[in-house]
Formats: structure tokens, C-alpha cells, sequence
């Protein structure tokens, strides 16, 4: 057979290939509502019409069958393989290759943190030195402190070192009862995880109690702030308020108080009753009897006087101690000086 007449058989056939053909009397176009008069359509135009819709209708044939073919030949098909005896290795390994459609069902859901997970605490290191110690503090007693102004270290030394031992043990306390919760907190899984999200929901296990357990601390602790500054506690050592009594002319003792404030400004003055006064911690040479009671009251820093590094006073010995960085118990001269000025810190040991 000649390939020449092959190729235009095929060619007339494609050519007049026509799937939308009219019956004959289909060409005639009559208009019954006007009684006749009718027009009839050229049957050259209406054929070429129909086998333009016939190459589209094959076309969108064609293109949707392809669609077809190929979605059915990309579509992988779904198999489960059981692999038995599972190792961390095997396990990362697999996880790798197939991520979210590996299924290693477990046959222990919940399993407690202290099984596996070990908590390491590091406490600040004054919480576990001499400086919290009750000999120590102890040794910062000074029992005549009644004439030194209220911005003489010497005059709350003793409460803020005692503070710190206090927050100190609270700390621990509460570090405690973290851990214990965290080892009683159940780890609960239906499939097996990889050890990236076991560990970011370990972490995050431990970040929600550190939160609660800072938020249980501060919160005690802000409470304590509260309520000495909204009922203006007057403290015993005389940081917000001194009162001294005086003989007057009747011939009776008389009880007098002066609120302790901080000259401001002209001639205002910022009082303790109204917000917090901190100033550097200073030991002063000179002794306060030479000063007025009057005088007295001003939380300022005086002559001659040396600044305890890293420690504040104000109007109550714990607002100071907040404020505190402590840096003078990092400093070998810084610590001779409060060996010069508290006596009995030479029996202590450090």
C-alpha cells in the first residue's frame, strides 16, 4: 500500500470529520409565525461550523483524557510496611524519609517526666556563700544604731543581708516544689515522636513552671511591697519615720515624729509616704550626734562619707535590698571596709 495514499486517507477523514452532521430538511429555516417567507441557511457555512466544534470537542477531549491519564499515573499508591524491633536509629532514620505518614503507635501513652528527664538548678552563687549564713549576718548587728541617720549603711545592713538570706530560702523552697512538679508531670504520646519534639515539649513543660514559679514568687513579694507602702508601715529601724522623744518646759516627756524625705527641686521634698527613696549605701567616719533631729530626716548622701558599692538604703530595708547588685561582696576592699566598720565580721570565717 502506498504511504502517500495512506497519509490522505487519513488527512479526508480528519478533514471531514464531523460529529456534530444536520438531517437534510435541518437546513431549512422556516418561520411558521409568519405564514411562510422563510430563509434557508447556506450549507457550506453551517458545515464548516460544525467541524470547527468537532476539532474542539476533540481537543477538550484529548486534553482532559491526558489530565487523566496523568494524575492516575503520578498518584502514588498507599502501602503499609510493618517494621518490627524499633530503635531510636532506625526510628530518626525512617522519620527522615517519611515524616508525618510514619505511624508507630505506642504502647504506652503516658509515662512521668521523672522517668526520663533530670533537671541541673543553678541558684545564684550568694545563695550558697558565708553572706547568707546566720553567722555572718549576725556579725552586721549593730546594737547602737538608733542616732545614725537612715543613710547609714551601718543602721540596716542587718535587715537587708537577713532579707537576702530570707529570698534566699524561698527561692530554694520554691525551686524545690518546681521540681517535684515537673517529675510528676505525666508525658503523654499515641505515637511515637522524634526527639526534636520530644524535647521542645519537655521544654516547654519546663518554661510554663519557671514562669508560674517566678509569678508565685513575685507575686508574695509585691503583696509585702503593697501593703507596707499603701498602710505607710512605719519601720522599727527609722528609714521612714523617726520619732524621738524630748523633755519639754511642763515637765513631761514628749513623743515627736518626722517623716524621713528627700530634698527636691526648690524647696519641695519627695516623701516616703508617697513613693520610694533609694540612695547609695554610705559609712560615714564622723559621728551623727553633731547632726539635728531635724536634719536628720534628709535621705541625702553626706561629706565624708564612703559608698558601700552595689547597695542602696532607703525607706525600708527590703525596697533597698531589691535595688541592690551586691558588688561590694565581690570586692576584697569594698569587704575590708565593712570589716572596719561592723567589729564582730571578724569572727566570721569567710
Amino acid at each position: 500500500m502506498n504511504p502517500k495514499a495512506v497519509f490522505q486517507w487519513i488527512h479526508r477523514k480528519v478533514s471531514n470529520y464531523n460529529l456534530f452532521m444536520l438531517e437534510e430538511n435541518d437546513y431549512d429555516d422556516d418561520d411558521d409565525g409568519d405564514g411562510g417567507g422563510g430563509s434557508i441557511r447556506d450549507p457550506a457555512i453551517t458545515l464548516k461550523y460544525q467541524k470547527y466544534k468537532t476539532w474542539l470537542y476533540v481537543i477538550l477531549l484529548i486534553v482532559c483524557l491526558y489530565v487523566l491519564f496523568y494524575v492516575t499515573l503520578i498518584k502514588k499508591e498507599s502501602k503499609t510496611v510493618v517494621i518490627k524491633n524499633i530503635t531510636p536509629d532506625i526510628f530518626n532514620k525512617l522519620y527522615l524519609e517519611h515524616g508525618q505518614s510514619l505511624s508507630c503507635p505506642c504502647s504506652t501513652v503516658m509515662i512521668p517526666y521523672e522517668n526520663f528527664v533530670s533537671n541541673n538548678v543553678t541558684m545564684h552563687p550568694i545563695c550558697s556563700s558565708v553572706f547568707v549564713e546566720k553567722q555572718w549576718i549576725d556579725g552586721l548587728y549593730f546594737a547602737d544604731a538608733k542616732p545614725l541617720g537612715p543613710w547609714d549603711f551601718r543602721k540596716t545592713a542587718f535587715s537587708e543581708f537577713n532579707l537576702l538570706s530570707k529570698f534566699c530560702s524561698l527561692s530554694q523552697e520554691i525551686n524545690s516544689q518546681t521540681q517535684i512538679d515537673i517529675d510528676h508531670t505525666d508525658f503523654f504520646a499515641v505515637e511515637l515522636l522524634s526527639e526534636t519534639q520530644v524535647q521542645k515539649e519537655i521544654d516547654g513543660v519546663i518554661e510554663f513552671e519557671k514562669i508560674s514559679a517566678s509569678s508565685r514568687m513575685m507575686t508574695f513579694v509585691n503583696y509585702i511591697r503593697t501593703t507596707i507602702q499603701g498602710n505607710y508601715l512605719v519601720s522599727a529601724l527609722g528609714t521612714n519615720w523617726i520619732i524621738t522623744t524630748y523633755y519639754d518646759l511642763s515637765g513631761y516627756y514628749s513623743v515627736t515624729g518626722v517623716q524621713v524625705d528627700q530634698p527636691a527641686s526648690g524647696f519641695s521634698s519627695i516623701f516616703c509616704s508617697r513613693t520610694v527613696i533609694l540612695i547609695a549605701a554610705t559609712l560615714s567616719e564622723s559621728s551623727n550626734d553633731s547632726i539635728a533631729f531635724y536634719n536628720m530626716r534628709e535621705m541625702i548622701l553626706r561629706d565624708n562619707s564612703t559608698i558601700v558599692n552595689g547597695f542602696f538604703v532607703g525607706c525600708t530595708p527590703l525596697e533597698a535590698i531589691f535595688q541592690s547588685a551586691l558588688d561590694c561582696l565581690y570586692e576584697l576592699e569594698c569587704l575590708q571596709l565593712l570589716f572596719d566598720y561592723f567589729p564582730n565580721l571578724n569572727q566570721v570565717c569567710i
